[in-house]
C-alpha cells in the first residue's frame, strides 16, 4: 500500500465518521441562552463597576475638608446683603443630580432642547 492509498482509506475513514456526527437538537437553544447569560453577567459586572467607582467618588467627595467662609453673621431665611464670598463651589450632591438629569432624559427631549 503506497502513501496515496494509505491517505486515500484514512480520508474515506474520516469521511464516514463525520456523517454519523451530528449536534444534538436542542444544542442551538443551549449555546445561545448561555453566550445570552454571560453577556448580561458581563454588562452587570460593568454596571457595578462603574456604581462601585461612583460611590467612592461621592464618599471621596464628602469627607474631603470643606473651607466655606461664612463669617460672623447670623444665619437668617432672608439674605439682608448679597454675600461677599465670590468663590463658587461646587457640592457632590449638585454633581449627582447633574448626572442624574444628562442620564435621565431621553434623547428625543436632549435633541429638542439643543434646538
Amino acid at each position: 500500500m503506497s502513501d496515496e492509498e494509505l491517505d486515500a482509506a484514512i480520508a474515506e475513514r474520516f469521511k464516514a465518521y463525520e456523517a454519523g456526527i451530528r449536534l444534538p437538537g436542542e444544542f442551538k437553544g443551549r449555546f445561545i441562552g448561555s453566550v445570552r447569560r454571560k453577556r448580561m453577567l458581563r454588562r452587570l459586572g460593568l454596571l457595578g463597576l462603574i456604581g462601585a467607582m461612583a460611590a467612592v467618588c461621592v464618599t471621596i467627595a464628602g469627607f474631603a475638608k470643606r473651607d466655606f467662609a461664612y463669617g460672623d453673621a447670623r444665619p437668617v431665611l432672608m439674605a439682608r446683603t448679597a454675600p461677599t464670598n465670590e468663590t463658587v463651589q461646587v457640592s457632590y450632591l449638585m454633581l449627582l443630580g447633574y448626572l442624574r438629569e444628562c442620564f435621565s432624559r431621553s434623547r428625543p427631549a436632549r435633541r429638542k432642547e439643543e434646538e
